[in-house]
């Protein structure tokens, strides 16, 4: 499904609080994010952050696999010419990606990253944190991108893991990271589904938002159609792909284009 890049970058807009522990990847504490755009060319990262202890970290989102590091290697060389620090750089591939490269010999250096395979966390064990937080009323940055990306991530029975993803959903507690995260489910477990199991995904997914029931309805009471833009416009926004919010809101795509170009 195209826009998934965005949505994992909408997911780590924030990775203070151990957020990436959710991914294993331990020792991040973020203070503030860099451009993207490198000096002297049209080469553009997904996302680089200061850390607290004056490093740089590194963020690349895959959907399918690297052959080899050497755009990382421009992108970090070029980083590191710019900030004059050390760099940590972390690719996360999308489920259907099992391996990769994470180190190029140049001869004169030798340049390495750390790989986050999806497929390889266990989505249980990620599902069963997130209700455990919630059950005492407890929601953290590690809980956006473990219940957004369970069903992506290694799992026993997957209908039974998407039953936990679409009970826990309705729970989390702030407005914008449930929308969030119900559109990151709808993008990434609804590649992972049945056909079967997509319907009832999209279906259950609209109870989620808080206007979708309405949405279904004749729009005659007042207030309906502004809930729906307002959602709309904090989701694409955030960086969530035309076609998701669509499928969320239930509002026209010329509607939702026209919105997207006056965000941007």
């Amino acid at each position: 499904m195209p826009g998934q890049d965005s949505l994992l970058k909408a997911l780590t807009r924030t990775l203070s609080g151990g957020a990436l522990e959710a991914l294993g990847v331990r020792g991040v504490e973020t203070l503030e994010p860099f451009t993207t755009e490198l000096p002297a060319s049209t080469l553009r990262m997904d996302r680089a952050w200061r850390m607290a202890n004056g490093d740089v970290f590194h963020m690349e989102f895959q959907d399918r696999r690297e052959r080899t590091l050497h755009r990382f290697l421009e992108y970090d060389a070029r980083l590191a010419n710019q900030v004059k620090a050390r760099i940590r750089t972390v690719v996360l591939y999308h489920a259907h990606v099992a391996s990769a490269p994470q180190e190029l010999d140049i001869g004169t250096a030798i340049y390495r990253v750390e790989n986050v395979f999806l497929s390889a966390l266990d989505g249980d064990g990620a599902l069963d944190e997130v209700e455990a937080h919630l059950r005492v009323g407890r929601w953290e940055p590690a809980d956006r991108l473990r219940l957004g990306l369970a069903l992506s991530m290694r799992v026993e029975d997957r209908h039974q893991a998407m039953a936990r993803v679409l009970n826990l959903l309705p729970r989390v507690p702030d407005d914008e990271e449930r929308e969030l995260v119900a559109s990151a489910v709808l993008a990434f477990g609804d590649r992972a589904l049945s056909d079967e199991d997509r319907r009832k995904l999209r279906k259950e997914l609209k109870n989620v938002f808080r206007m979708a029931e309405e949405l279904y309805e004749d729009g005659r009471h007042d207030g309906k159609q502004q809930a729906a833009e307002d959602i709309a416009h904090r989701l694409l926004a955030e960086g969530v792909p035309v076609d998701v919010v669509e499928k969320a809101t239930g509002l026209p795509r010329e509607r939702l284009e026209q919105m997207q170009s006056e965000v941007h």
